[in-house]
């Protein structure tokens, strides 16, 4: 939820997949675990079918911010570090991809107290054909220069995650011809400078923004690029019809260099165009292996009580949080008081069952699977109790209460929730208009100051760090025309402390100094945690493997078919 057009992709993951819940009870089948054993012997080859409504707007990782794109990015391209390949927490964890290790100070990969990163590329990675040759370190610098450039086109969306680098303000604003902090040693050993220590960065290089792509292939394709993208993962293009069907087939220049077994399948051929009933129904009859979007409402009941087709449903918790906002710039919402009783009036249990157990109640920022989160109560809570709701109300100088307008998109499941909102503030005083805007009005609206009193909104990680949440949501540089904090509160006390976090290395300080942050933002209660919302799926009876990675969402590379 960092730059507008991941929180709209976001968004329109998040939203989908609840509206597929929205109308019917709690799925019979709720696994974050890989598969189990499906039909037949699990064998490499075969393609892999995959549906979705939509398709990616472009497959150029520089500019490319869109949930879908990063799913079939991540078969086609490398960073230096990735994910290991796992369900829930666990695949939260660095690893090395395209590097030999993780940079720690133990292993001599972070230097010059904090500031210093040194990558060694593994050997012998080839960039898929017709460019046929080694990576090496000039590549990588290539690729980070490119995202980081105001002259690429389209414009990188990213580059804020990026500033720390030396050098890359004033080549982002075009005053020089390179990044000076991005060095490229020999061949293989790659060294990225940092003018202020940012304990964020390992996570910001796992991004598709720092995808390698090869610089010739890059200018012979020109802006062509963005739909015939060339990289060195183990699927290549085959081909991209656009509005039915991107099939991609193996790299012969890949290798299983990382010793894990990826890439099970010959190819994946992905389907657009298909509407989720449609999907399910060729799922069902041996065309289709993984529905790429969500399980539709009229069908969400049948398949998961099916005996049969519920053992195909998986589910998960999004790391992301629904929360209320409230503008600290507009009256009477700049009183703290009548913040915390807002926040004691919600009744966040009539939310989950409104949304029908897709989503698990959250009282704090952090959702569960990120680090930092706290199972129970995180210290400052607000549960529902509308007489102290109205105690505090009648303290703020609002005994009789007030009249408000209350913000959201017009996409399921935000309607219901914010008329239940409604129906609680009016139980404490507060007559509040529910006024519903279309989807991509709406989070133009809410980036403008003074504008929406008191609204919906969502986060959705982009990296698993609590830093991910805290600076978009919480911080100065956001508190800005077109920022992405609606509420437009922010404090010195954060500021600093969220200063001091970035050049932390010891990682328990680190995150017991965001839950002090937590606690700060809490207490002045500038938004309300709603809800932890879930994503789900279906996959076919013969693909083995499947699951619902918290990073990728799909990790094609794992999934396999039956021989």
């Amino acid at each position: 939820m960092k730059a507008r057009i991941r929180l709209l992709a976001a968004a329109l993951l998040g939203a989908a997949l609840l509206l597929a819940v929205g109308a019917c009870g709690a799925s019979s089948s709720s696994s974050s675990s890989p598969s189990p054993a499906a039909a037949g012997t699990q064998a490499k080859g075969g393609t892999l079918l995959v549906s979705y409504m939509g398709e990616p707007q472009y497959l150029d990782p520089a500019v490319d911010w869109e949930g879908n794109g990063w799913s079939i990015e991540h078969t086609m391209y490398n960073t230096l570090l990735t994910y290991a390949s796992a369900p829930g927490t666990p695949g939260t964890v660095l690893v090395p991809d395209m590097a030999t290790e993780v940079p720690t100070v133990a292993n001599g990969g972070i230097t010059n107290n904090g500031k210093t990163y040194t990558f060694h590329l593994r050997p012998g990675i080839k960039f898929a054909p017709p460019v046929n040759r080694e990576v090496t370190a000039a590549d990588v610098k290539y690729s980070i220069e490119r995202m980081l450039s105001a002259a690429t086109r389209p414009v990188p969306p990213g580059t804020s995650f990026y500033m720390s680098i030396v050098g890359a303000p004033a080549f982002n604003a075009g005053k020089v011809q390179y990044v000076s902090g991005v060095k490229a040693i020999g061949k293989d050993t790659l060294e990225i400078d940092l003018s202020k220590p940012d304990a964020t960065i390992l996570y910001a290089l796992t991004m598709s923004f720092c995808d390698v792509v090869p610089k010739e292939w890059v200018k012979s394709q020109g802006t062509h690029f963005i739909r015939n993208p060339l990289g060195t993962g183990p699927y290549m293009m085959d081909h991209w019809t656009a509005g039915t069907e991107l099939v991609l087939k193996r790299n012969p220049n890949w290798t299983d260099w990382r010793g894990v077994p990826q890439a099970w399948v010959d190819g994946i051929k992905i389907q657009f165009s298909i509407n989720p009933q449609t999907a399910l129904l060729k799922l069902k009859r041996g065309e289709n292996d993984v529905l790429g979007d969500y399980i539709a409402p009229s069908d969400y009941v049948n398949v998961t009580h099916d005996p049969v087709w519920s053992k195909q449903v998986a589910n998960a918790p999004a790391i992301a949080i629904d929360y209320l906002f409230m503008n600290v710039q507009m009256k009477p919402f700049d009183n703290v008081k009548v913040r915390q009783a807002v926040a004691w009036a919600i009744d966040r249990d009539k939310l989950i069952k409104l949304i029908s157990g897709a989503g698990s109640r959250l009282d704090q920022i952090y959702p569960a699977g990120l680090p930092g989160h706290v199972d129970g109560p995180a210290g400052v809570f607000y549960g529902y109790d509308p007489a102290k709701a109205k105690q505090i109300l009648t303290a703020a100088g609002y005994p009789n209460g007030f009249s408000t307008t209350l913000y959201s998109h017009n996409v399921d499941p935000w309607p219901k929730v914010i008329q239940s909102i409604q129906n609680d503030l009016a139980q404490i005083g507060i007559k509040a208009q529910v006024k519903l805007i279309d989807r991509a009005t709406y989070w133009t609206l809410i980036s403008l100051p003074k504008k929406t009193p008191i609204g919906l909104q969502d986060s959705w990680q982009d990296f698993p760090d609590p830093a991910d949440f805290i600076v978009p949501g919480f911080s100065k540089s956001n508190a800005v025309p077109n920022g992405l904090n609606p509420s437009y509160w922010w404090s010195p006390q954060v500021e600093k402390q969220l200063a001091v976090s970035f050049s932390m290395t010891d990682p328990v300080k680190r995150l017991a100094l965001f839950g002090t942050m937590q606690q700060e933002i809490m207490a002045d209660a500038p938004v309300v945690p709603l809800y932890q919302p879930n994503v789900n799926s279906v996959y076919s009876k013969r693909t083995h493997g499947f699951y619902l990675h918290p990073v990728w969402i799909f990790d094609f590379l794992d999934y396999s078919l039956s021989k």
